[in-house]
């Protein structure tokens, strides 16, 4: 785990361009837990984190500080560094393509 709860907290409300306030309306949560939990004063149990991942449309293990995206897929790394110079070029290259025909295909890429 890299993060702690109160950062993903943090960091999920800024996506969701929500407040604390927000946050315990949208999950039932009490205002004053929600609170604590966002300052980093108390660990919410596991019904709060369900709860709050439901309302903030994010994975309970991302909020959790696990290293996933907050959708909970696996977080991919490439070290390009120990690629050759050939990978690498054919790596970027079949990224771009896949981007190109995505957004030919009315895709709206996320990078």
């Amino acid at each position: 785990m890299n993060k702690s709860i109160k950062d993903r907290l943090r960091e999920a409300l800024a996506m969701r361009n929500m407040t604390a306030a927000d946050l315990a309306r949208a999950s039932g949560l009490n205002k004053g837990n929600v609170w604590r939990y966002v300052r980093g004063d108390v660990i919410p149990k596991q019904n709060a984190i369900a709860q709050m991942s439901n309302a903030l449309g994010v994975s309970p293990a991302w909020l959790l500080g696990f290293d996933l995206n907050p959708d909970g897929t696996p977080v991919v790394r490439i070290d390009f560094d120990k690629l050759t110079d050939k990978n690498r070029d054919l790596l970027i290259a079949y990224y771009k393509a896949l981007l190109d025909s995505q957004e030919a295909q009315g895709g709206n890429p996320q990078i």
